[in-house]
Parts: structure tokens; C-alpha cells; sequence
């Protein structure tokens, strides 16, 4: 039933409008237990390229699987993170054994710690292609016993991927992406 609720709530996030610019949590109830389920927020940002744009929102969408804790809905947004690495035209190598490295694993702490990698990779790219908008570089002191981690979000407010809903709002945002 969790899961049924938890694809609900991603197809709810992946039919809304491209302007959506506030994020959402919605309450789902499992059992006798509630828990928020973060639904994201559209990206204002735009870019020189199609492909790009693709590889990013991927990378969205894995980064929402995090904050929510689901190692399957994060090994599914990086498979199809996977594909769209494949249409890019850069050198694109330790992109995709980033990607695939969390496509392949079922624990949410590994893909944690290759989100990591995989985040230094696709900063790079979007930074180099980005034409309009902002994206928030953001960095919680606290992941990795201490050693601390960032992630991109299309949003200033902090929804952390390295702990979910242990520690949701963990961090701050360290610059902007313009």
C-alpha cells in the first residue's frame, strides 16, 4: 500500500504544470503511522540544451527518491538517469558509473554515498549549460559522520537526501547556480 501511495504521489508530482514553484509534502497514512512524503518542486532553471535539461530532471527525481528514504524509487530515477546520460554529447564516464552504481544498489545508504559523486559530476554539467533560472547548491555539515555533503535543488529550502525525514531540514544552502 506504501508504495502504491508513494508512485501516487510521484505521478501527482510528475503531471503538475512547469511552474510549479513551491515545494510540496503530502501526509500519507500507512497503518497507524504518518509519515510526509516530499513531492519536490519544478525547476526554474533552463538550459542550452534538451539533453541537459533531461539529465538534471533525473537527477531531481533521484534526489526526491532520497529525501523520501525509497531505495526503489531511487534505483528507478537513476536508471532513467542512465539514458539520458547516454543522449549527452560531453565526456560523460564518471557520470554514468555514478548513476549506474545507484541503479544497481538496493540500499539507500550506498546510493547515499554515491548521490554524493554523482552530484560533483552533475554540477559540472549544469553549470557550464545553465542560460536562465537559479539552482541552490546545497550542504549539510552532518552527512557522513561529520564530513558533510552537498546536492543541487531547484528550490532555496532545504529537503535533505542524505538523511530524509530523520533529519528533513538539515543543512543550508551554500551558493547559488545562475
Amino acid at each position: 500500500m506504501k508504495k502504491v501511495l508513494i508512485a501516487c504521489a510521484t505521478l501527482v508530482f510528475l503531471a503538475c504544470g512547469e511552474k510549479k514553484t513551491k515545494s510540496e509534502t503530502v501526509s500519507v497514512s500507512a497503518d497507524a503511522t504518518q509519515k510526509e512524503i516530499y513531492t519536490g518542486s519544478e525547476r526554474e532553471a533552463q538550459f542550452e540544451n534538451e539533453q541537459v535539461a533531461r539529465v538534471y530532471d533525473d537527477y531531481n527525481l533521484l534526489k526526491v527518491a532520497l529525501v523520501n528514504t525509497d531505495a526503489e524509487a531511487a534505483g528507478a530515477a537513476a536508471s532513467k538517469m542512465l539514458e539520458s546520460i547516454k543522449e549527452l554529447e560531453d565526456d560523460t564516464a564518471e557520470l554514468l558509473v555514478a548513476a549506474q552504481d545507484i541503479a544497481a544498489a538496493t540500499d539507500v545508504n550506498l546510493q547515499r554515498a554515491r548521490f554524493e559523486d554523482l552530484t560533483a559530476e552533475v554540477k559540472s554539467l549544469v553549470e557550464a549549460n545553465i542560460t536562465s533560472g537559479s539552482l541552490y547548491y546545497q550542504y549539510c555539515p552532518m552527512a557522513f559522520d561529520g564530513k558533510g555533503a552537498y546536492w543541487i535543488s531547484n528550490e532555496e529550502k532545504v529537503y535533505n537526501p542524505y538523511f530524509g525525514d530523520v533529519m528533513l531540514n538539515c543543512g543550508t544552502v551554500d551558493s547559488k547556480i545562475e
